[in-house]
Order: C-alpha cells, then structure tokens, then sequence
C-alpha cells in the first residue's frame, strides 16, 4: 500500500523528467498551453514594471522569469520524444524547439 501512495506522490517535475507523462500531454498542456499562459503573464507583468517606472532590469527580470521552465519543458519533451515513432518525435521536438525560441523573443 505504501508503494502506490509513494509512487503517487511523485512531484511534477520529477514525472516529466522521468518520461511518466504522454508527449501529447507535455507538448500541448504543459508547454503550449500553460507555458505560454505563463510567459503572456510574465510579459505583462514586465511591462506593467516598466509603467510603474520601476526600471528596465526588473522589467526584464520579470519577463525572463520564466525561462528556466520554458527549457526544463523543452528538455523533457526532447527526452520524452526518445520513445515516441520517428515523425513525431521530430515533430514535437522542432514544435519544442520553436516555441523556446519565440517565448524568448516575445
């Protein structure tokens, strides 16, 4: 009994890590859908620091928050593409690798 508590308790980084979740899954929930959610907020609040006059690196500390997820989701759906078919594995890796590029120049 304690093992399925133990293995439940896994935390969210460490599933993805570990290629416990579905590529479609990590691709358009956790990355396109809710990283990007996250990078919109990051770059409101980025550019609300800057209307409120609070200076260009905290404008910019704000809008780059989020960046250590962004490549920690783009690394585990490189890993996690590992055990998908060829072409889609190729596919969610250029998707992964695009959407890192325009999250860091919008």
């Amino acid at each position: 009994m304690t093992g399925t508590v133990a293995a439940r308790s896994v935390g969210f980084f460490a599933r993805r890590w570990r290629r416990e979740v579905s590529l479609g899954r990590l691709l358009w929930l956790d990355m396109l859908l809710v990283g990007s959610a996250l990078n919109v907020a990051a770059a409101f609040a980025g550019l609300m620091a800057l209307g409120f006059k609070a200076g260009l690196p905290v404008a910019l500390a704000l809008m780059h928050a989020p960046l250590p997820y962004n490549i920690f989701l783009v690394a585990a759906v490189w890993r996690r593409a590992d055990r998908a078919p060829p072409a889609a594995a190729a596919s969610a890796r250029a998707a992964a690798a695009l959407w890192l590029l325009a999250s860091m120049l919008i």
